[in-house]
């Protein structure tokens, strides 16, 4: 007897064992952490950093243009053949020079700023690169959180039809019931089965998808903390950002700034003289040289250079026609950045009223699901005194389901409508209608 107790306790106590090492085994992630985990771990933003790299490191090395070019050469000759010509030819000669050169254009200045505005250029691609992927991620949470519930809305409604199907399978066994009212209430609890089944699959694709852009392996078993009603934006906010602050109206302004450096650049190319400087200084031998004092010298001299295109004087030239179209390209962008301000400021309109009339329909929601909730209630009891028939009953608990799931639906279109908005905006995600 005492080992028997003593064998179940021992599985007892490895069974509470074996759940608790199932429980610390899924990860709780909420979406600060679902953010986080996207930032260190996503392959996306990885390829960005190094791209963001090498521009970094063409930025700091710009002004290597200015480096003089240096080179060092030598020779060895030795004839196969004693030429009649001389009697006493040399086994071997041999030569060694060294020059150094220095070529300076007015395209220097534009090369090193170019590196400076593309490696500007290429932090803010980073950066809207790490907002988009914190955009993605917490509307994939927020998501993932609204087919959950909805999913459990469901299921608590089959939940119901189950229980209200095994009451009327007991009154029919009793007599008290018909048979057709037990097959519709069979058929209503049963017929429920195939939408939460597609509902699960469709989160269980979106999971896969959420841990894939955090960067964690499919096979972590991990759970969403949090809910949507606790993430409910407020219902009054501020916006101090004008149009000029907005990163898509900044984005075209750097590109006007790049393509006038290109212009720049392209003018020196056809206009601007090209300075050059140049030494060389060479020493020669043979076998016969005893000392470093009997090689003869082969160069020794300095050069300097100026050349002046006139490529750019002609309207016809390649100079001509590439400045021509440097200018209507920098006149694109231009025409480009009224437009995107126009633009700008139209949806910053459209997307505060789309906000505020989601936030005014909240409490119209709110009342449909009260309204709903009673409407039931009453028909439930109703329906258990035989006042009411079993199709009313589900058709009154098919519009509670509907008006909770509405509800829910909304409250989620509103938190993506104030993320879209605070990515147009440019400003931290989740500070929108924060006032401290």
């Amino acid at each position: 007897m005492k080992r028997l107790i003593t064998i179940m306790f021992t599985s007892a106590c490895l069974f509470v064992l074996n759940a608790q090492e199932k429980s610390e085994n899924i990860r709780t992630i909420t979406v600060d952490d679902a953010v986080i985990l996207a930032a260190d771990n996503n392959i996306s933003l990885k390829r960005q950093k190094i791209n963001l790299d090498t521009l970094e490191r063409r930025n700091k090395t710009s002004w290597n243009g200015v480096i003089p070019s240096a080179g060092v050469s030598a020779g060895f000759e030795l004839p196969l053949e004693t030429s009649p010509m001389n009697s006493n030819p040399a086994d071997y000669t041999f030569n060694i020079s060294a020059s150094i050169s220095l070529r300076i254009t007015p395209s220097l200045y534009t090369s090193i700023k170019d590196a400076r505005l593309k490696y500007e250029s290429g932090k803010t691609s980073y950066e809207e690169a790490v907002r988009q992927i914190e955009l993605n991620v917490r509307k994939l949470f927020y998501s993932l959180l609204y087919t959950k519930e909805s999913i459990n809305l469901q299921k608590r409604n089959m939940e119901t039809a189950r229980l209200r199907y095994e009451n009327n399978r007991d009154k029919y066994n009793r007599g008290q019931l018909s048979e057709l009212d037990l097959l519709q209430s069979q058929y209503s609890y049963e017929s429920q089965r195939p939408a939460i089944e597609s509902a699960e699959i469709s989160y269980q694709n979106n999971l896969a998808s959420f841990k894939q852009i955090m960067g964690l392996s499919q096979n972590e078993k991990i759970e969403l903390s949090g809910s949507l009603a606790d993430t409910i934006p407020p219902e009054s906010f501020s916006i101090s950002q004008t149009v000029e602050d907005l990163p898509s109206v900044k984005k075209i302004k750097a590109s006007i700034e790049q393509q006038k450096n290109s212009l720049l650049s392209t003018r020196f190319s056809a206009y601007g003289p090209t300075l050059s400087a140049s030494y060389s200084y060479g020493k020669a031998g043979s076998n016969l040289t005893k000392d470093f004092s009997d090689l003869s010298t082969t160069g020794n001299k300095i050069s300097l250079g100026i050349s002046i295109p006139l490529d750019g004087y002609i309207p016809w030239t390649t100079g001509s026609q590439s400045i021509a179209n440097q200018k209507a390209a920098l006149k694109d962008l231009e025409l480009q950045l009224e437009n995107e301000k126009t633009t700008a400021e139209l949806n910053l309109q459209n997307s505060i009223k789309n906000i505020l009339q989601k936030q005014s329909q909240m409490e119209l929601l709110d009342r449909n699901v009260e309204i709903a909730q009673k409407a039931y209630d009453m028909t439930l009891t109703a329906y258990n005194h035989g006042s009411r028939d079993l199709l009313t009953l589900q058709n009154s608990a098919d519009s509670l389901l509907r008006a909770k799931t509405d509800r829910e639906s909304h409250i989620y279109n509103l938190i993506c409508a104030v993320l879209d908005l605070e990515n147009t905006l440019g400003i931290p995600f989740g500070s929108l209608g924060d006032n401290k």
